[in-house]
């Protein structure tokens, strides 16, 4: 009988310890779970920064392309250098033009010069007697033309016709006379200002159709607006290009300007700055990864992807074996103290319409006010005022006090 008794009393001490120890142990420990890892990687397409198609702004034939250092005609994969001939077009017309301009120019000029120039005294003479003689003939008709004024109105003997004629003659004499009067005085005053204007005027337009001409013959050769590699060839020898409408002939892309044009969740858009934010690009082009800065970051994002682009300048003595197009990898280093975290919703302790949790730090409990977001079927998610990684204390509010000391069940946990 006493052997049953001390059995019974056994297992209900037993019994009575297991329940102590579960009610001291309700409090648990509960890491915070970041929404967002500190170090995330992006990927992408290596991009030049300059491509541009080639073509001639001119209207003509293509007769000739460019040549290497060998002498050999440009080609698909080629490299050039700033200023290289790329392909020419017919000149014929362009120099008919120019030949054209530079007459006009000659003819505008000799115009001016004869303008502004002294009067010689030959023309003077010339014109000094041409009036003499024209007043002399006008007189002479004045006298006539008294003499037979006599003979019609008051003698009588001759017709009024004859009269008539001989006031003709000495009208038009009178004009003939008045224009050569008029002649004299300009040759004797020179050009007025506004005529010189004029002729200036006509040669600076001459200039400028010549100036216009010369620049047309020059652009019949095309040559590279940078250095670079020919990617594409769209048209051969003979074939009529134009600039309006503008008509492709080659494709030009720079080796020496590259960007890695990556993409990033949306989430990580607060935490990309240009000029800032480091990275450790890869590809297997390169000899070895890239330790490079975001260039620019594009505040626009994918509404079909969710994600943004950021772009990352590569030096030239950086870039190794890298071409446009290449795919790479970048990993980020960001900072995640401000990104969101999920902890169980049982965490969150509110009060007076502010929300709080027990943050386990250095041994002891801590009161931390949060922001809270929106809640998961387990978990909630805290906007701010908690860390990834951080531990929360859930259990009885009784048991949470701030600047309590954490159980000693809880500290081995922590360890």
């Amino acid at each position: 009988m006493r052997h049953i008794t001390l059995t019974l009393v056994g297992v209900w001490f037993l019994t009575t310890g297991s329940g102590l120890a579960q009610e001291r142990q309700r409090l648990s420990l509960h890491s915070a779970q970041g929404l967002r890892s500190a170090e995330v990687t992006a990927t992408g397409r290596a991009v030049a920064q300059y491509t541009t198609r080639v073509g001639s702004r001119l209207g003509a034939s293509i007769v000739a392309w460019g040549t290497n250092e060998a002498g050999e005609p440009l080609e698909v994969g080629m490299g050039v250098k700033k200023g290289q001939v790329l392909f020419s077009i017919d000149q014929s017309t362009f120099k008919a033009r120019v030949e054209a301009a530079q007459a006009a120019l000659t003819s505008a000029k000799a115009a001016l010069d004869n303008l502004v120039a002294p009067t010689r005294k030959e023309r003077l003479d010339a014109l000094q007697a041409a009036v003499a003689e024209l007043d002399a003939r006008v007189k002479d008709r004045e006298r006539e033309e008294a003499r037979y004024h006599q003979l019609v109105q008051v003698d009588r003997v001759q017709p009024a016709q004859r009269l008539e004629e001989v006031q003709l003659e000495l009208e038009q004499a009178r004009n003939q006379l008045k224009a050569a009067q008029a002649r004299l005085d300009e040759a004797l005053a020179g050009p007025t200002r506004t005529e010189i204007a004029i002729a200036d005027a006509r040669v600076k337009e001459a200039q400028a159709m010549l100036e216009s001409a010369q620049l047309d013959l020059r652009d019949t050769v095309v040559v590279a607006p940078f250095d670079g590699v020919i990617t594409r060839r769209m048209k051969g020898l003979g074939d009529y290009v134009a600039g309006a409408p503008f008509i492709e002939v080659l494709e030009l892309t720079t080796l020496e300007h590259l960007e890695a044009d990556l993409r990033l969740p949306e989430a990580y858009l607060p935490q990309v700055v240009g000029g800032k934010t480091r990275l450790t690009l890869h590809s297997p082009l390169m000899k070895a990864n890239q330790e490079l800065v975001v260039t620019r970051v594009i505040p626009d994002i994918d509404p079909e992807r969710g994600t943004f682009a950021v772009r990352v300048a590569i030096p030239a003595e950086q870039r190794s074996g890298l071409v446009p197009g290449a795919f790479v990898t970048a990993t980020l280093s960001l900072d995640g103290r401000d990104a969101a975290v999920v902890v169980p919703q049982r965490a969150v302790i509110s009060n007076s319409g502010k929300n709080y949790v027990m943050v386990a730090d250095g041994g002891t409990m801590h009161l931390r006010a949060v922001e809270v977001g929106d809640r998961l079927t387990e978990g909630i998610i805290l906007k701010s005022g908690l860390r990834p990684g951080e531990q929360v204390i859930v259990g009885p509010p009784e048991q949470l006090k701030d600047g309590a000391p954490l159980a000693d069940y809880l500290l081995e946990k922590n360890e």
